[in-house]
């Protein structure tokens, strides 16, 4: 008897309870990354619209919890997950994310819906006693599943969110167009971002690129000297003023554009919360980034952006493109024709690629290519670039 069928055995008393349909009560996990999150909230506004007198919880880990708020659901439970947080982002141990998930058994959730995939998280549903319980068998623990969701990895994870919300369900849900911000957050991202540009003795009227160097992850970042000169040239060729972002652990990527550009640059790196940074996104003309939840961002504000990609699959997880947000606005996706590649292999990367300064992905996307995009979303009339 394998380790998952041992816990299925030891677990049926909570779990051999029958399916209450419609459920009552919801529990969602989302435990991984703040991009990730953010690309289940259509999904959810689905879940919501089908489920309207439900009670619906959303586990996120701390990390995430600004860009959780936005989602329609009754209450945001904080589950730390150790293997999607980072050490500085105060992780939990498995045992005490075990702990908190048999806190709910006294009244366990009717359905309970993985979005990422993970046997840990699956264990963590089982833990809550839910009747019925969907997720990704990709990882294992299919034995605790009621349901599986198909995993298809030529999809983009916004539609396949919708994908599990529905088989969890057991029928189609409805979908509207989703686009993050209203417009009194996108009115105070402009005054604001207007407010610093004043401030930092910049001219408000020129064209505003944002930039965000960082992605969390070194295998994932295009060289900061490239982001310095396509900077470079854009204000050159477009008179723009550079709005650069990141976390305070990006600070040093930040100040060196800063550096770089002195008169040209309004530097934020740290300066952001999530919502804020959301919000000083919304007031870019346009935004370039790698691949990081800075990304999504753009794509679900509608703000006109170029990704560059280097071992990810743009195909699952460029919220801009096919299937993804859909805002409206136009998104390109910079990634690189090599051999390997897509490789997906982010956090356990190959010795050659992670000794390298730069990876072979990351370095076959050049900056001419990145900046002619730039300019090419720059020099669209108003109406288009403005989502």
């Amino acid at each position: 008897m394998g380790v998952a069928s041992l816990a299925a055995f030891a677990l049926k008393p909570f779990l051999g309870r029958p399916r209450v349909d419609p459920p009552a009560d919801v529990l969602v996990l989302r435990l991984d990354r703040i991009g990730d999150v953010l690309m289940t909230l259509p999904a959810l506004h689905a879940l919501r619209a089908a489920l309207p007198s439900s009670r619906i919880r959303l586990a996120v880990g701390r990390w995430s919890r600004d860009v959780a708020a936005d989602a329609p659901v009754d209450e945001i439970v904080e589950w730390n997950a150790p293997w999607a947080g980072r050490p500085d982002e105060g992780a939990s141990s498995m045992s005490g994310l075990l702990a908190s998930a048999r806190a709910i058994r006294s009244r366990p959730p009717d359905l309970a819906i993985d979005l990422q995939g993970d046997a840990r998280a699956i264990w963590l549903m089982a833990a809550t006693g839910a009747r019925s319980r969907a997720g990704y068998a990709n990882t294992g623990s299919a034995a605790l599943l009621t349901t599986i969701v198909e995993l298809d990895e030529d999809l983009n994870f916004v539609e396949q969110n919708y994908r599990a919300i529905e088989t969890a369900l057991g029928r189609p849900v409805p979908r509207s167009p989703f686009r993050w911000l209203d417009e009194a957050r996108r009115a105070r991202g402009k005054a604001r971002l207007r407010e610093l540009l004043i401030g930092a003795g910049h001219e408000p009227t020129t064209p505003l690129l944002g930039i965000h160097p960082g992605a969390g992850r070194a295998i994932k970042e295009w060289p900061v000297d490239r982001f310095i000169e396509v900077a470079r040239a854009v204000a050159r060729e477009r008179n723009a003023t550079i709005v650069v972002t990141g976390s305070g652990t990006e600070a040093q990527k930040t100040a060196a554009i800063k550096a770089a550009l002195p008169d040209r640059t309004l530097d934020l790196g740290g300066r952001l919360d999530l919502r804020e940074l959301a919000e000083v996104v919304s007031a870019c003309d346009a935004f370039v980034s790698g691949d990081t939840s800075a990304m999504h961002f753009a794509c679900a504000i509608g703000t006109p952006s170029v990704a560059i990609f280097g071992p990810s699959d743009p195909g699952r997880y460029f919220s801009g493109g096919p299937e993804g947000f859909n805002s409206g606005a136009p998104h390109i996706v910079l990634a690189p024709d090599i051999w390997c590649g897509p490789c997906n292999l982010i956090r356990r990367p190959p010795d050659e690629c992670s000794s390298a300064s730069v990876p072979d992905c990351l370095a076959i996307v050049n900056v001419t290519r990145v900046t002619e995009a730039v300019l090419g979303l720059l020099s669209r009339p108003a109406a288009q670039t403005s989502g």
